[in-house]
Parts: structure tokens; sequence; C-alpha cells
């Protein structure tokens, strides 16, 4: 294995990491797998296997760089514990990237399929099972490197934001033809590559204007809704204790207020800004109910919850929803918990591993998918980073939900790019269902999303305020919320056809 190849290998997953929040260069993601596509070119298996990791390991370390500030800032563990996790994560991760170097070489050198035909079927295939195998984690999809692409972005009501990291890696597969053609001393022009590539961008650009044309002339139809968020940057420090529980509660009920002037259909708090028992809570309950109808608008708010069985106390991270006349008319607990954050997944085995988050113990999953009614919309309420499972965001429009609203705390990420990370996925969740987005942070990114995928208007971080907005809600559902990821699926059964018909071929020269 020579230097230059390791070097093409560790430019592609530059390329990858600059194309996302912080640095935002999308226009990378379109070139960004042609080094490691040349890097491989070729090679065995085993070696194309070795340059996928080199890729996916340089990858994910830039983009996931934070995840030891959650580990050793509020989870109290040492700077090497969160050096180690971030290492296990990027490498963990980075098998993705080498089965799909290992695929691509595989199909070519069994089967002489190009790559402009299976880079793209294979990336998604990875894709969706990142997004599900081990309670899923799909932080690095390529599709949300694009959420500020417009044009493109709009296919997503169709294909879900696989549907974009097709085209990208379609992209790739054509630019790395051309230039190959090109080392070869052959004309571009007579390839069938480069224009497969052209035709697969040119559909997705030609789509995406035509869908931006037609939510535009049909905004006069939804039904506009007064939305404030609340942003009240609450000391993570200081969260959970109880004699910081009055300036708390103060800070969101005078922010409330302000937010209202002029009248509010609905006010967001964000994820635990109510951090005690509300469902029991003799001193602020009353307190936050009697805000509800001084204000005349419904209030939702995070707060932990807790249910008796006999003995057993199952606990929540839970969302309330309040109505102007003073009554809880709905509460929506969390169904997809964060691993080692709010439970210790196999806690047996694992008995000497603590959750990183403070809180009372370990939280149960909610018993499902639950909207939240107001007199104009129904909510569907994404908890932390609930918001990027497609599926799960989907669900609740099924069930009625034509508003999300995510309550979350970024402040476990501290000042990095992991909240702006975050927050770009919920432009994709907009785009895909056609329903705008309320997003409320105890500290930043606080934003309103239209349903073209639009940041409307945004906080900063670690910063305390309130933003105040008009929405516009419709019944609508989108091809992607009727049948789901049936494009993504669609790419894994082939993907899975050619891996069965590329086993059972005989290579040339064997007996």
């Amino acid at each position: 294995m020579n230097k230059k190849n390791l070097f093409l290998a560790a430019l592609s997953g530059v390329l990858l990491a600059l194309a996302f929040p912080l640095f935002d260069i999308e226009l990378l993601a379109w070139i960004a797998l042609v080094p490691l596509l040349f890097s491989i070119k070729g090679k065995n298996q085993l070696q194309s296997i070795y340059l996928g990791i080199i890729a996916g390991l340089v990858f994910n370390l830039i983009l996931l760089y934070w995840i030891p500030v959650p580990i050793t800032i509020y989870g109290k563990l040492p700077l090497p514990a969160g050096i180690f996790f971030l290492l296990l994560l990027a490498l963990y991760l980075s098998l993705y990237n080498a089965t799909f170097a290992f695929l691509v070489t595989f199909f070519r050198t069994r089967m002489g399929i190009p790559v402009v035909l299976s880079a793209p079927v294979v990336w998604v295939s990875l894709e969706l099972l990142i997004t599900y195998f081990l309670t899923g984690f799909p932080w690095g999809v390529l599709g949300y490197s694009q959420y500020l692409n417009l044009p493109v972005i709009q296919i997503a009501d169709v294909t879900g934001v696989y549907g974009i990291s097709f085209v990208i890696v379609v992209v790739n597969a054509g630019i790395y033809r051309v230039f190959e053609r090109y080392l070869e001393g052959l004309s571009f022009l007579h390839g069938r590559s480069i224009w497969v590539a052209f035709f697969v961008l040119l559909t997705a650009i030609g789509y995406g204007y035509w869908r931006l044309e037609q939510l535009e002339a049909g905004r006069n139809q939804a039904l506009p809704l007064r939305v404030g968020i609340v942003q009240g940057n609450i000391d993570q420090d200081h969260k959970w204790d109880p004699e910081y529980q009055r300036e708390t509660v103060d800070a969101y009920l005078a922010l409330s207020k302000k937010v209202s002037e002029g009248g509010v259909d609905l006010i967001v708090w964000p994820e635990t800004a109510v951090p005690l028992y509300f469902q029991m809570d003799e001193t602020y309950k009353p307190e936050i109910l009697k805000a509800t109808k001084e204000m005349n608008s419904y209030i939702l708010f995070g707060s932990p919850a807790y249910e008796r069985d006999g003995e057993e106390v199952r606990y929540y991270n839970s969302a309330f929803m309040i109505s102007p006349d003073m009554k809880v008319v709905g509460r929506y607990d969390k169904m997809h918990l964060v691993p080692f954050g709010e439970y210790v997944p196999l806690k047996r085995l694992l008995f000497f591993v603590d959750k990183l988050a403070e809180g009372i113990g370990d939280f149960s999953t909610g018993d499902g998918i639950k909207t939240l009614k107001i007199s104009k919309a129904e909510v569907g309420t994404l908890i932390c980073y609930e918001g990027i499972f497609p599926n799960l965001s989907r669900k609740f429009v099924k069930e009625g939900a034509n508003l999300f609203v995510n309550i979350t705390n970024d402040a476990w990420f501290g000042h990095t790019s992991a909240p702006f990370q975050h927050l770009s996925m919920y432009s994709l969740r907009a785009v895909e269902n056609r329903v705008p987005v309320v997003r409320a942070a105890n500290t930043g990114v606080s934003a309103f999303i239209d349903e073209r995928g639009v940041v409307t208007s945004s906080t900063g971080i670690f910063e305390r305020g309130y933003l105040k907005a008009q929405v516009y809600v419709s019944g609508s559902k989108s091809f992607y919320t009727r049948f789901g990821d049936l494009f993504a699926y669609v790419c894994a059964i082939a993907t899975l056809v050619l891996l069965i018909v590329a086993v059972k071929i005989v290579p040339k020269g064997s007996k």
C-alpha cells in the first residue's frame, strides 16, 4: 500500500467533513469520494477495506471531534476516556466506509459493474443500515451536507434524505470516471457514466425548482399559526440543582411573557426546561398553569415524568402540553433514548458504566407515537435527537401531526459544531414531510424551519432570548410520508441481489 493511496483515502475523509457544519462547504461533497475511488482502483478487496477505513476514520474524527466534550465535562470522566470513546465510535462508523469500498471493488472485479451504478445503491444501503443497527447513529448521512442547497434537497419529499446521498454519490462516480478516462487518453464525451450522473443531477435539480414553485403557490391554502420560542440558556451545572429551580422557572415565565406580547397560539420551552416532576409539583405547577391563561396561549415544555407500577417506578423524558384554560391536555414520552446518556445498554454486561447525563436514573422508553393537539394544529414532538431518525419523524405525520416541535438541550455539546450539525438534520425532516419545524433548545440553536427546509430565523448558542414567527400548517401528506424509506429499501434490495449474484460468479481462471 503506497503513501499516495493512503493520502487519497484520507483526503476523501477531509473533504467529506468540510461539507458539514460548521464548515458548510457543501460543494465539496460532490467531489469528496473521487479520491477514495481512485485510491481503490485496481486494488483487491482487502486493500479496499483498509483504504475505506482510513477515509471513514478521518471523516468521523473530524465530524465528531466534539464527542469528548459531554463525556469529560458533564460525564466527569478523564480526557483519555473521552478520546477513547471518540476513537471507538469513529472506528465503528468507518466500517461502513470500508464496506462501501469493498463492495464497489467486489462488484467491479466480479461483474464489471460501473462505479456510477454500484456506488450509489451501496452507499444508500449502508446509510439505511447505520440508521437502525445498534440503535442507530445516522449523524453523518451524506445528504445532510446539502441542507443549504434548496433545489437539491427538495427530492427528499419522495426519497427521504437518502435520495440526496444517492445523487451526490452518482455525481462523484461520474466525475471520477471523467478523470479516469482522461488519464487513459479517452474522451469523457463518449463515456456513459458522466451522462448518467448529469441526467440524475439535472432531474433532481429540475424537480427541486418545480416543487419550490408549487410550495410558494400553495402557501395561501395553509393555516397560519403564531409561535414563540423561549431559549433559557440555563447553565448545565445548575440545571438540576434544586436551589436554582426558582430562577429557572422565573426565567422561562418572564421570557414567555415577552414573546406572547401581541398574541401567540403556542409557546415552546426546551427539553427538561422544568427540571422537576411537574406532574406532582405543588410550587411551580400552579404558576405555569396560570401563565397559560394570562398569555392566552398553549405552552409546550419538557419535564421528567414517572409512572408507578406496584413497587416499580419508571422514569420518562417527557413533553407536556398546557392549554390556555390551565389544563394538561397531553404528554409525550420520549421513545428513542440516547445510549449512555439516558440509559445504559446491556447494563448487566456493562455494569461498570454509569450514565453520562445527570438525572434521576435510567429513563424508560415511551409506549408509542402521541401527537399533542392544540386549537389549530397537531404537534409531533421530537425530544433531543429523535429528529435525526427520518422514519420516527414520519410516523408522527402519519398519525396526524402537521407541525414538528423539537425540544432539546444542546448545552451538552459546548461551544462546538455539534449544535449546528444537529440543527441541519431538521431541515430535511421538514422537506421530507412538508411540515414546518419549531426548534427550542436550552441553548442554541433554537430556530424556525419552513416546509422548504429553510431556516427562517435562529438564535445563537449560549445566549438567553426568544424568537417569534408565523408558521404555516396544512394536512397534506408527501410521498415520503405515505411510503417512507421505499427508495432506500429498493437500493438495499438491489445491493443484496448484486451481492448474491457476485458471490455465485466464479472468477476467470478459477476451477
